[in-house]
């Protein structure tokens, strides 16, 4: 069964959570900030993520699980819940009480080598673990490395040498990755931009500047050439991370890469902050750097920005920062375009954002009528229920 080709931005606080959907139910999740106090949460104004997260990804034998994980860097606001939420472990040792709680399980982790070198919260370190343990079944060739649950891809270069013997694992800047879960994807593929070498060897290389940075691309037919459906994802990615990615692609432009940096949607990097345009603190370093600029000029008519953020307000927080929510708005054709996860579609009740990738492209769904249109009708089947009478 064909389902609708999606991507959902999850209101997270200052943190990232997405989720995409592929037509044939693949599941490709990009970081996660499942905050405690939204686990079964009875207040609008905090979204329950895990239960929305649960109903949108598919079971095996009754257990959750997403086809793929991507986290764009160790952050806690990134990987904030990864180890109380999601499965770590021998897969074939799920068991009712990792059930019980609904533990989900990662059919298969991407994973940076900048990880390994840094560990500064739980979240991060299990994740880590996680890693070393399905590295370690493919350098023993065990014959269950590549089972669900236990596939894994090395995203980047590593500066310790430690992954050189796992070079068939990797994917590196520049590759175009058609492959997720085992399965091979025709319509659909990941263009890798970072991190690159530059950024893993630097003396001065941090999370941020280290994040994964990918494209995604979304086609209608196997043998089109064009892309139904852009978009960009960088996690807490800063304007010099972005010249490199600019100045590479541009080097280097042939048709593997030719429309790598055109986008409809836009994660903004660094939950909205500065950090994207220049050096911090923003009033040191008031104007945006052009490569920075020039990277929003790849935008196709009728992007988007999505901000992954607390509301957006004019102060002196960094991030979200005001000011960098102006130079967004300033490259988009309306203000409409820039959209904040804490305020849609009303901030006394944050839902996701989701966004549907059609034939004609990619189409915002209105979330709040669809909620007027399910709760009119159930009042009307309520209606009919209490007026019909018990026999004739």
């Amino acid at each position: 069964m064909k389902m609708k080709e999606q991507i959902k931005y999850y209101p997270v606080g200052n943190g990232d959570q997405s989720l995409i959907t592929l037509r044939d139910g693949t599941t490709i999740m990009v970081d996660c900030n499942i905050r405690q106090d939204s686990i079964g949460s009875a207040d609008p104004k905090i979204y329950d993520a895990k239960k929305d997260l649960l109903k949108s990804i598919e079971r095996r034998d009754d257990n959750p699980y997403v086809d793929v994980f991507i986290l764009t860097h160790g952050d806690c606001d990134h990987c904030r819940g990864y180890k109380s939420n999601f499965y770590q472990g021998d897969p074939t040792k799920y068991s009712d009480k990792n059930r019980k709680v609904e533990e989900i399980i990662i059919d298969e982790m991407w994973f940076s080598p900048m990880i390994a070198e840094e560990h500064t919260n739980n979240d991060e370190d299990a994740y880590q673990q996680e890693a070393e343990r399905r590295l370690d079944l493919h350098r023993r060739k065990d014959p269950n490395r590549n089972l669900p649950g236990n596939r894994i891809k090395i995203i980047g270069y590593d500066s310790n040498k430690d992954y050189q013997d796992l070079n068939h694992l990797r994917a590196i800047p520049g590759t175009i990755v058609k492959e997720f879960n085992n399965k091979t994807q025709n319509t659909f593929s990941v263009f890798i931009h970072a991190p690159f070498k530059e950024h893993l060897t630097s003396a001065e290389k941090d999370k941020n500047s280290t994040s994964i940075v990918f494209q995604v691309r979304f086609k209608e037919f196997a043998s089109d050439n064009e892309f139904t459906g852009l978009a960009m994802f960088g996690g807490d990615s800063d304007h010099y991370s972005w010249k490199i990615i600019l100045d590479k692609t541009k080097k280097y432009k042939n048709d593997v890469n030719e429309q790598a940096l055109n986008w409809d949607l836009f994660l903004a990097p660094h939950h909205c902050s500065w950090s994207f345009f220049n050096d911090r603190p923003q009033h040191e370093n008031p104007e945006p750097t052009e490569t920075s600029l020039e990277v929003l000029d790849y935008m196709r008519a009728g992007s988007k920005v999505i901000a992954s953020s607390k509301k957006i307000v004019d102060d002196d927080d960094n991030p979200p920062h005001y000011e960098a929510k102006q130079e967004y708005i300033k490259k988009l054709d309306s203000n409409n375009d820039f959209l904040n996860t804490a305020i849609e579609p009303k901030e006394s009740a944050p839902k996701p954002i989701i966004f549907e990738i059609t034939s004609r492209g990619v189409n915002k769904v209105d979330t709040e009528s669809g909620d007027k249109k399910l709760a009119a009708a159930m009042s009307v089947a309520s209606s009919a229920i209490i007026k019909k009478p018990w026999c004739k």
